[in-house]
């Protein structure tokens, strides 16, 4: 029915093109540029104040890749309105994703999601503007599951690695467990099993993701201290800052992203809870029934099998970019045993993505740049 209607949306414009009034204007002197459309916007997040507001562009890239601003040219759609919006700003005072499209002569641009918040999360002060030196850590994913026997040998290593001065600062650790379709696994979540779908193809337990690329089976402390040498550095590519509270049954999460290096980034946040209890099978001491840093819920996932989360775009250096999430929360999870992993990814020289920066934010608490 969307698209549809879009076709339609986009018949009337032609029509309009043939010799009708467009303000002061006639619309038949409009310049019809051939290529790609692409709607943007100053900010994909605002808030619902009914004062704050985003601003759009309309661009055309031609065959020869210029690009060219048609936004006086173009006609940009609410979802489903049968009318334009008068001028290419966007306000209100109401809650909700928001769906923008563009029409350009017969051409219907990307759809763009506006997310507008009432209770946003208030980002902490940059205490160094001019800085861009920031602290790099990775990402360890432990695939795993309460009903794995294998699995302590895991949990043990990655206990005395956090435990180890010289390593504990240089990752942060999601627990996927997915192990066995999660039966008799309180820690088990839907976002787990599709991580561990994405990033343990071959199904053996327990594994480790180093990053969103490395994989390995070893359960030795010193192999797990190999990988982590392997791929540590001196310093990260991007900062990140982030808020995060609860909202109702959501939890809200404000991130800004500073970059060092130009490049093209994306950003995620996953919710994680801590001490959730669920017998470990294997288990030879009682701390091994005690579950933590475990993966709830993944936002920013680009599909189910891929997790390099959302387009901040071509950032270049000292340049900032933010992102919302929402996040729901179940019944079952305690929220003030919940923080909020939030990762940016960046691209290589062949367009894949993988883990740039990565920081933890507990629920109703904010962090700032980390720097060195």
């Amino acid at each position: 029915m969307r698209q549809i209607f879009k076709v339609l949306v986009s018949i009337a414009v032609l029509a309009a093109m043939c010799g009708c009034d467009r303000g002061q204007e006639q619309v038949e002197d409009v310049p019809v540029i051939p290529g790609r459309i692409t709607l943007t916007a100053t900010s994909e997040q605002m808030r619902s104040d009914g004062l704050d507001m985003v601003e759009f562009t309309v661009s055309v890239t031609d065959s020869e890749g210029a690009v060219h601003d048609v936004t006086e040219y173009a006609e940009i759609y609410l979802d489903m309105q049968k009318t334009p919006l008068q001028t290419p700003v966007f306000s209100t005072d109401k809650d909700g994703d928001y769906l923008f499209y563009a029409v350009y002569g017969l051409s219907l641009s990307n759809e763009l999601v506006i997310t507008a918040f009432n209770d946003m999360p208030e980002l902490p002060a940059d205490p160094q503007e001019d800085n861009v030196s920031f602290s790099h850590r990775m990402l360890l994913i432990q695939h795993t599951g309460a009903t794995c026997v294998n699995c302590p040998r895991m949990m043990e290593s990655l206990k005395k690695l956090s435990e180890d001065e010289d390593y504990s600062s240089l990752y942060h650790h999601v627990a996927s467990h997915s192990y066995n379709g999660g039966e008799a696994d309180d820690a088990y979540s839907e976002a787990a099993r599709n991580v561990s779908m994405a990033y343990n193809t071959s199904g053996l337990y327990p594994m480790l993701t180093y990053n969103l690329t490395t994989v390995a089976t070893g359960t030795d402390l010193s192999e797990i201290k190999a990988q982590i040498d392997a791929l540590r550095k001196d310093r990260a590519d991007v900062g990140i800052a982030a808020s995060a509270k609860v909202s109702g049954n959501d939890v809200l999460v404000n991130v800004e992203v500073k970059a060092a290096r130009e490049n093209d980034y994306r950003v995620a946040a996953w919710l994680l809870e801590d001490g959730i209890y669920s017998l470990q099978a294997g288990m030879s001491e009682s701390w091994h029934n005690t579950h933590y840093n475990a993966l709830r819920y993944a936002a920013g996932a680009v599909s189910q099998f891929s997790f390099v989360g959302e387009k901040l775009g071509r950032l270049s250096k000292s340049e900032k970019a933010g992102k919302v999430f929402s996040i729901p929360m179940d019944d079952a999870w305690k929220a003030e045993n919940c923080e909020v992993l939030v990762f940016v990814t960046s691209a290589d020289e062949n367009g894949n993505y993988d883990i740039a920066n990565c920081v933890l934010c507990p629920v109703g608490e904010a962090v700032t740049y980390d720097y060195l």
